[in-house]
């Protein structure tokens, strides 16, 4: 099975929604303050599909592979960190807030 490996762009999004289908959950409360708060409630470093096996070792392969120590290439550690990053950003500046409050309005009935 072949599968495409994400933009960085695509992993950010996947992982805003996956933390947001968390908060729905009740997994993770919506006044999270960072990204680095999330893993008092779960593995956050798996939002984005990055524990799912095929998914990984795409990503291992599409960054060069791993080292003579088995280590993730040094490329891939910076994709999954400007990801990290860019969550924890979006987490900051009241994105879950504000994504929570476009769907709360979408969802209401016009009169």
């Amino acid at each position: 099975m072949t599968i495409t490996t994400p933009e960085l762009n695509e992993s950010i999004e996947r992982m805003k929604q996956e933390i947001v289908e968390d908060i729905k959950a009740g997994r993770v409360p919506a006044d999270c303050p960072s990204f680095s708060a999330l893993h008092d409630y779960v593995d956050a470093n798996c939002y984005g599909g990055f524990c799912e096996d095929v998914l990984l070792q795409a990503l291992i392969e599409h960054f060069g592979g791993r080292d003579e120590n088995e280590g993730m290439p040094d490329d891939l550690m910076d994709y999954l960190n400007n990801a990290q990053n860019s969550v924890d950003l979006w987490i900051r500046n009241r994105g879950v807030a504000q994504f929570m409050q476009q769907e709360t309005k979408s969802c209401k009935k016009e009169i």
